[in-house]
């Protein structure tokens, strides 16, 4: 991060896609995927339509053979036709030859480090005995034929690394951890600085927004280590639908942007790809707004802070909030489903049974005295509420728990954020973008919202999203749900929701819903339960990485779930209140 106290873009090189830049000057752009088969030209051209009418800068079409790479290139002629210029980006998982047909007639090619040398999670013997050296020259041989292509072309390439599909080598000395992931790329982009090509966007991904966040901070300190400044593109992949997918997408993405990282984003939902644009820029707008105004913080003491490991911040328990418990959930009335409500006398928060209370104390950043922060350190009672002045509040949050942190103060610190938001939409992805940062790095003990136009139902709702999308507190069930796209062979967005209705009661169960192998197996690694496309109405049932039933028909899959997850005693009875 350029700055901890001032939202200061992080200065890349400016790329050039199509007739669009990333990086640089340029704006942070956001960009979908179509869902269609890349075969159907007309309905993959019609879908890309409304993805450019929605807002959509960028679109990416899968293409996991020759046939769907050359495909793309008619599909951009097609769209060209219509009047629509948009950049097209051939997305290739395995398949080298697709790469090569797709990079004369599209305008950037996504390639992932994990699978380009053809490995499908098995190398041959002699790749694991190689030194750094040898593999380092077997990447650059196997890039050089695509690179001459592009530079030809003046076609992009987009590097793009998943949790979950990392090469057995990579595997083999990190493990499948952010370390691993970085390590994937950057060996990448040694090989590319080698061939001296910098027309490279990078992304490096996962489901998990607090694993994607650690890890684009240690790409970036990495890439600075070697003095190279590539765009970055940004998205928590397999985020889901609606607002579990809103929420997890915002916090990640948007603790990014709050450090001034990110140059180009997609919000990966489980819906038609036209319905992330209107989320993407909400994202974009609300982070530019705030960059506009330049606010800035008096600095502080940053030694405590760990951006690259979750550490959560140490404070002392006070009945029922801070110390090791997870974090808690206030809003003004008992109706709410939270753990707290606000008094009415304004000076106490009570538990929903009235069992307990304990006094708070509002605080901000600015009146952090030392005299203020010494009368603090004494107090053994007090939470504190602590509450923001400026247009950052992520930087204003962060920077009063590091100034307490450093001076010594152990009281539990709960989030006030007053939401002055029109809409539940907002909400979801502003203030998730705003307070994602503090869960994923451990800063806060608890979150009250406040809002004139939104149901306490609605905040409380929320929160808890919040608190379960930062993997900080988990209170119902997760779904990993990937977006779909061409190599989608069942109605995805149909069977999430069939999913969630029957599944959604089970706290704290993950279960992934995924529409093909590619990153699928890889991506939902950390569920507990896994329905994933294994062919044109055919589905696979994992149980971990445990394959349990094989290419199933589509019609029995939810009820084997169900089976599944009953017969290791983890169903809970849906109780009507």
């Amino acid at each position: 991060m350029d700055s901890l106290f001032q939202l200061r873009r992080l200065e890349t090189r400016a790329v050039t896609v199509g007739t669009v830049g990333i990086g640089g000057d340029n704006p942070v752009r956001v960009q979908s995927m179509t869902t269609t088969n890349t075969n159907d030209i007309v309905a993959t051209a019609d879908q890309s339509e409304r993805i450019v009418k929605a807002g959509g800068e960028i679109v990416r079409y899968t293409t996991q053979g020759t046939r769907e790479a050359a495909n793309a290139g008619l599909i951009r002629e097609e769209l060209r036709k219509r009047g629509i210029d948009v950049p097209v980006v051939a997305d290739v998982h395995f398949l080298a030859s697709a790469a090569l047909t797709a990079a004369p007639v599209v305008d950037a090619v996504r390639i992932n480090p994990g699978n380009f040398l053809g490995e499908v999670k098995k190398f041959d013997e002699k790749a694991a005995d190689m030194s750094d050296e040898e593999w380092q020259d077997k990447i650059v041989s196997h890039l050089r034929p695509l690179i001459d292509i592009c530079k030809e072309h003046k076609t992009a390439l987009r590097l793009g690394v998943n949790h979950g599909s990392l090469s057995d080598r990579v595997m083999a000395k990190y493990g499948d951890t952010p370390q691993g992931m970085v390590a994937s790329a950057i060996e990448y982009l040694d090989a590319l600085e080698r061939l001296e090509f910098h027309d490279v966007v990078i992304s490096i991904k996962s489901s998990n927004a607090r694993v994607m966040v650690e890890t684009v901070r240690r790409l970036v300190a990495a890439m600075r280590e070697r003095n190279i400044t590539y765009p970055l593109h940004l998205g928590v992949t397999e985020a889901g639908s609606d607002a579990e997918g809103r929420v997890k997408s915002a916090a990640g993405i948007g603790a990014l942007l709050a450090d001034g990282i990110g140059d180009t984003i997609r919000v990966s939902l489980t819906e038609a790809p036209e319905a992330e644009i209107p989320v993407a820029q909400m994202l974009v707008r609300h982070f530019e707004d705030k960059g506009r105004k330049k606010t800035a913080l008096t600095p502080c003491d940053t030694a405590a802070y760990t951006p690259f490991d979750y550490t959560r911040r140490n404070s002392t328990a006070i009945h029922a909030i801070g110390g090791s418990l997870p974090p808690v959930v206030i809003t003004r009335t008992k109706a709410s489903k939270s753990d707290f409500y606000l008094a009415t006398d304004g000076r106490k928060f009570q538990k929903t049974d009235d069992t307990d209370s304990a006094d708070y104390v509002c605080i901000r950043y600015q009146d952090l005295t030392d005299e203020r922060l010494a009368e603090l350190r004494k107090d053994t009672r007090s939470i504190l509420l602590l509450q923001t002045l400026t247009s950052n509040p992520t930087a204003e949050y962060r920077a009063a728990i590091l100034k307490l942190t450093a001076a010594g103060v152990m009281s539990p610190v709960i989030l006030h954020y007053v939401a002055h938001f029109g809409t539940l939409t907002e909400l979801q992805v502003k203030a998730a973008a705003d307070l994602g940062l503090l869960f994923i790095d451990g800063l806060a003990d608890g979150v009250y919202i406040e809002s004139d136009t939104l149901k306490d139902e609605e905040l409380s709702d929320f929160a808890d999203l919040l608190l379960q999308s930062t993997r900080a507190r988990m209170t119902r069930t997760e779904f990993i749900s990937c977006p779909g796209c061409g190599r989608t062979l069942y109605d995805i967005q149909t069977t999430v929701q069939q999913i969630k209705q029957r599944m959604g009661h089970l706290a704290g169960l993950k279960i992934g819903v995924m529409g093909c192998i590619v990153n699928g197996i890889g991506e939902m690694a950390d569920a507990d339960y896994g329905y994933i496309g294994a062919g044109p109405g055919r589905i696979s049932l994992y149980r971990g990485k445990e394959l349990v039933e094989r290419n199933i028909p589509e019609s029995q899959a939810i009820e084997k779930l169900e089976f599944m997850i009953r017969n290791d005693g983890r169903w809970v009875e849906v109780v009507n209140k």
